[in-house]
């Protein structure tokens, strides 16, 4: 067959194909939203949009922003030259070195186990806990080094030595 018969044959296929004589026929599956439409020689699935009576979606930001009045910020400050370490609930979260004496972390309200210890963590400055959001302080600083200990700064119950 010549190529432009097959093209002309193609071109009145789908000229004519929409006004032909359609039977339609559902699906036998309840439920679906296609529906199967059947022509004399030619099968055509068509999708019918699922169309929702009422809304049933409701949008929100996501990720939900926490707000900032929930949080606590701890900034851990050390003093002095040696290196160390500082652990909040066993978890190592800061290790000072030559150029990172500060350290920020925002933290939700609660009480927090904390340690500060050396390099090595058999050698502990000071430990105690860390109540934070008692009295709506949202800022506490922690000042600490070998010789002199730690001080805590942003209410006095805050720190609870052991």
């Amino acid at each position: 067959m010549p190529r432009w018969v097959r093209l002309v044959w193609g071109l009145a296929v789908a000229v004519t194909l929409p006004w032909a004589p359609i039977a339609q026929a559902q699906d036998s599956s309840p439920g679906q939203s296609d529906r199967v439409v059947r022509s004399r020689q030619r099968v055509i699935i068509r999708q019918s949009p699922n169309i929702l009576r009422q809304p049933s979606i409701i949008i929100l930001p996501y990720p939900r922003p926490i707000p900032e009045t929930e949080q606590v910020r701890v900034e851990f400050d050390a003093r002095g030259t040696e290196w160390g370490s500082v652990y909040l609930n066993n978890r190592l979260v800061y290790r000072p070195h030559n150029f990172d004496r500060q350290e920020t972390l925002y933290l939700p309200p609660g009480g927090y186990r904390l340690e500060i210890t050396g390099v090595v963590r058999s050698d502990v400055w000071a430990s105690g806990y860390l109540d934070l959001g008692r009295d709506s302080s949202r800022l506490v600083v922690v000042r600490f080094s070998k010789a002199e200990g730690v001080t805590v700064s942003g209410s006095p119950y805050v720190w609870i030595p052991d």
